[in-house]
């Protein structure tokens, strides 16, 4: 395909996914036919599970000094992302499967311009995983096919290698019962469906899940009714990080210093009161028991 062919291409992708006018404006700038031509090979391994986090790796270090809105590796990944496209339709996966898991971009977009104020792309490190497959938007949540790694914390019924779903909580996730229910359920028959095409080192064998909203110290935080409480208690957690403070991009928009954490919410004054007094959120980590492996 030439550049300018995958140029009308990413201008009508970024259209169909909402972009902002002025990130579709950065775009169409950077998506001249000479710059997409340079680095299609490149774009091409981002649609491979096994060669993304490289292809991600490499791009990052030749166009970080002069990219500094992101926009030039933005427009990459949506030039990756159409090829993305055709694969998922061979595979036999449904469009609005890879409209939800794609509408990652510009839901980090919006979350990076009410951080910082600017329009920015700085996720290049996670969106790999959605345009090789790897990571999918099923209903609420996003489930990841990897392999446990080593020096993660794991439960005792789960090595090092052995093929799992990550579970992540996208900021617009819904964490009420039914959406929970359906998200997993989805999961569950999605993977079971194109084990073929998706899990190439095997079957997953359990659901984990690390994140803030499972760190212990939030059952003292919020009421039991709260959607983080319900989403905490599908997971038996094993494992704990009191000293990760990931928790402040999305609790306390990024800020880290205690004196501009925001109060707006019930949870954020809790939390805020908690820490000044000496308390730590962290990270929990979790299992969640027991995984429908009947129809994985």
């Amino acid at each position: 395909m030439d550049g300018e062919q995958t140029a009308r291409q990413i201008a009508a992708l970024a259209q169909q996914l909402a972009l902002s006018p002025d990130a579709c404006r950065r775009v169409g700038e950077c998506a001249q036919p000479e710059f997409l031509t340079r680095w299609a090979a490149v774009c091409r391994r981002l649609t491979e599970p096994d060669q993304a986090q490289q292809a991600w790796q490499e791009l990052d270090a030749a166009l970080s000094p002069r990219d500094g809105d992101g926009m030039q590796l933005l427009t990459l990944y949506l030039a990756a992302a159409c090829r993305t496209r055709r694969r998922f339709r061979e595979a036999e996966i449904p469009d609005a499967v890879f409209w939800a898991t794609l509408g990652c971009l510009p839901r980090f977009l919006q979350e990076t311009r009410r951080r910082q104020g600017r329009l920015c792309f700085d996720r290049g490190f996670w969106c790999w995983r959605q345009l090789s497959g790897r990571l999918f938007r099923l209903g609420t949540l996003e489930f990841e096919y990897r392999l446990t790694g080593a020096g993660e914390p794991l439960p005792t019924s789960v090595g090092q290698g052995v093929p799992v779903l990550s579970v992540h909580i996208p900021s617009d996730a819904g964490l009420t019962d039914s959406a929970l229910q359906d998200a997993y359920r989805q999961a569950s028959e999605f993977f079971a469906r194109h084990r073929a095409a998706l899990c190439l080192q095997g079957a997953p064998q359990a659901m984990l899940c690390s994140s803030w909203l499972l760190a212990p110290a939030l059952s003292s935080l919020l009421p039991e009714s709260s959607g983080i409480r319900r989403f905490g208690r599908g997971y038996r957690v094993y494992a704990a990080d009191l000293a990760d403070d990931g928790y402040c991009t999305w609790l306390f928009d990024g800020q880290t210093d205690p004196a501009h954490w925001p109060r707006r919410t019930r949870l954020q004054r809790a939390a805020a009161e908690f820490l000044t007094n000496g308390g730590r959120i962290g990270c929990g980590f979790g299992i969640r028991e027991p995984l429908e492996t009947g129809r994985l």
